[in-house]
């Protein structure tokens, strides 16, 4: 969300957002909005001052309002359907309250809240499927980003037992999901570790990794400070009564310990959607 905006400028600004293509004048808008000429010519002023409009005095938004505006309205949008999931609001209630949460709200809380909705609305349409391919949670989920628990574990023990690669990793991962794809993005954390042979503080973190998918090794590409790789050639599974969505992935991965270059280990990823 744009900063330096208040419930009362997102709400001008929407406004004259959702009359672009039919600019009313100064007195109109003020009229519609219920304000006085002059403190809507403040507000205004101060769209120019920050961009948002394209001359003084005039209500026309400018290319960079208009792309402010477009995302606010699909935040409060979103916002409008999690309260109406929550609490039953309707017309100009429902979008004032939006509004105001939207505004009262984090950038990541907010990310947060609608992820959660979207999984929950997603959970309740699955019923008793059990397995889903990863391509299908792709067009199912709608865009967005997805938090995910995760956690590493060596390959080959009979007993779980986490992998170094755990700790190479921030937590939560995360799932971006666009246009009917998905990826993984898992932040790549620097590790400290005391060399039990040198008796000093080492540091080191994940130098390559590739996941396994039905046995073919595919190297995952770097972004962002992560390492990131497709989840539609995964298989995920629902249970219903935890309402948790899972999946597995083999994985290979190199890493660094100070000047040391460790050999190629292997691991397995657990991923939890909840």
């Amino acid at each position: 969300m744009a900063k330096n905006l208040t419930e009362e400028k997102i709400k001008y600004l929407l406004f004259l957002y959702d009359r672009k293509t039919h600019p009313l004048s100064v007195t109109a808008a003020a009229k519609a909005c219920g304000v006085a000429k002059s403190t809507f010519s403040r507000t205004l002023g101060a769209f120019f001052e920050m961009g948002y409009v394209a001359e003084p005095g005039k209500t026309m938004l400018s290319p960079d309002g208009e792309k402010t505006a477009r995302a606010l309205r699909q935040e409060v949008d979103q916002m409008k359907e999690w309260l109406q999931s929550e609490i039953f609001l309707q017309g100009d209630l429902l979008e004032a309250e939006a509004r105001r949460t939207v505004c009262a709200l984090s950038t990541d809380t907010r990310k947060k809240l609608y992820s959660r909705h979207r999984l929950s609305i997603f959970f309740a349409s699955l019923k008793s499927v059990t397995e889903i391919p990863g391509d299908r949670l792709c067009f199912q989920l709608p865009d967005g980003e997805y938090e995910f628990a995760f956690s590493i574990y060596k390959s080959g023990k009979e007993e779980a037992q986490l992998s170094m690669a755990d700790q190479g990793f921030f937590h939560p991962g995360l799932l971006r999901i666009q246009e009917g794809k998905g990826e993984v993005f898992l932040k790549i954390r620097e590790v400290e570790q005391d060399s039990r042979v040198r008796g000093m503080r080492m540091r080191g973190q994940v130098d390559s990794l590739s996941c396994l998918i039905h046995g073919v090794s595919r190297p995952c590409g770097r972004r962002e400070d992560a390492f990131v790789f497709p989840i539609q050639p995964l298989d995920f599974f629902y249970r219903e009564e935890e309402r948790i969505l899972q999946a597995s992935v083999e994985m290979e991965f190199t890493c660094s310990v100070g000047p040391v270059h460790m050999p190629k280990s292997r691991a397995r990823m657990i991923m939890i959607f909840k």
